[in-house]
């Protein structure tokens, strides 16, 4: 499906609407899916009513296929009413944006006869994959599966090996979620309810059409490929680092609306200060937190902009503009923290007390933020290695 740009802001507004009316029921949940450590299943089912998970599924199966843009803004809006629900819903749309570049045998089977289907999948390449006649057998434990609670599929990264044990490459796998045995890792401060535990399989049978090669999954030769639509040449890797990035930069906005709607009826102590906005303090600092979470988000927007563009126009991207994006994000999730922790700071020491939701917007904003995706530090060393033509530090962008 090709949108115009029209089209493309008539669906995002839609879909934030859908957001914001499902607040009610995703904020009831919160309580619940941090004593639980995963989402309710109201919120599941709310996210599924509202077609929230299959914003980046492809429109032959029944999905919207929009673009980065529209799920950042998805993402970001979703913040404020659960960052854990924001980032289980990211992960299944990047993970179902994944799913594109296996055979249509294999999407056929996952979407087919579910344009709903949810999927999870983990980079890391923990498992181990052995030939056999018709595929491979497919052995190992992965952690952090974001949302496996809730999903029908995975996507597993695993290392090919020959009967003896040698390596032989990389390979992405497609297996049913049924098939996986959960084991229950995920004991955190932070984004507790995205239930994002390890995932076991010892020699399951995984046929050949639901394999590719890892440099398959995570190369760009689909970005230049006009037969496409516009969403499936997106630079994917790329553009998950994005909405993972808006997550984190929803929850510094929803922390920030926090503070200035309780502003007017606290004081500051121990001063004389009886509401914080009599404070020129108080204003001034909070300008400079305004200003730094508008920051972070020009960042997120910039890299949408970029990467929708390219898949507009079937040009792709240069090492050198992924690099910059890598930096983008990294730069709005550091600028966010930095702004969460002047937030605290500004609301006072309510804002640790458990019944203060300030606190879970620091520490949920604070976890996501550590996801090896967004390091701030790895992005300014791929950025600033593009000025100099220095080698790539991460296997893909």
């Amino acid at each position: 499906m090709t949108y115009t740009r029209t089209d493309l802001s008539r669906l995002r507004g839609e879909l934030v609407d859908r957001v914001h009316k499902l607040g009610p029921v995703l904020a009831g949940g919160v309580a619940e899916g941090e004593r639980e450590r995963r989402l309710p299943e109201t919120t599941v089912r709310a996210i599924d009513e509202a077609q929230l998970s299959r914003v980046w599924t492809e429109s032959v199966y029944g999905g919207l296929e929009a673009d980065v843009r529209t799920m950042s803004e998805v993402a970001k809006a979703l913040s404020h009413h659960c960052p854990s629900t924001s980032w289980v819903v990211n992960n299944i749309n990047g993970s179902n944006l994944l799913a594109a570049k296996f055979p249509r045998e294999a999407r056929d089977e996952v979407f087919g006869a579910d344009p709903g289907a949810k999927l999870a999948s983990v980079f890391a390449a923990t498992g181990t994959a052995v030939r056999t006649d018709g595929g491979y057998l497919l052995s190992g434990t992965w952690p952090y599966a974001t949302g496996i609670l809730h999903d029908d599929w995975t996507i597993l990264v695993a290392r090919e090996v020959d009967a003896d044990g040698e390596p032989v490459g990389g390979l992405s796998l497609l297996v049913p979620a049924a098939d996986l045995t959960i084991e229950d890792t995920w004991h955190t401060v932070g984004m507790r309810a995205t239930g994002s535990h390890s995932v076991v399989l010892r020699e399951m049978f995984v046929p050949a059409h639901r394999v590719i090669a890892a440099d398959r999954q995570r190369g760009r030769e689909n970005t230049t490929d006009t037969a496409l639509p516009p969403l499936l040449r997106t630079a994917a890797i790329a553009a998950m680092g994005v909405v993972c990035a808006s997550v984190v930069v929803g929850v510094g906005q929803a922390a920030r609306a926090f503070v200035v709607d309780k502003a007017p009826g606290r004081g500051i102590a121990p001063s004389r200060y009886t509401s914080q906005p009599d404070s020129q303090a108080f204003v001034a600092a909070l300008g400079r937190t305004a200003l730094t979470i508008d920051a972070a988000e020009l960042h997120v927007d910039r890299a949408a902009e970029v990467l929708d563009e390219a898949a507009r126009e079937a040009t792709g991207l240069t090492d050198a503009e992924l690099r910059r994006i890598r930096g983008d994000v990294g730069q709005a999730v550091s600028l966010t923290t930095t702004a969460l922790d002047e937030l605290m700071w500004a609301h006072g020491a309510a804002a640790f007390a458990e019944a203060n939701p300030l606190q879970q917007f620091w520490r949920d904003g604070n976890t996501a933020a550590r996801h090896a995706l967004l390091n701030p530090r790895i992005g300014q060393e791929l950025y600033g290695g593009a000025y100099f033509g220095l080698d790539l530090v991460v296997p893909s962008l």
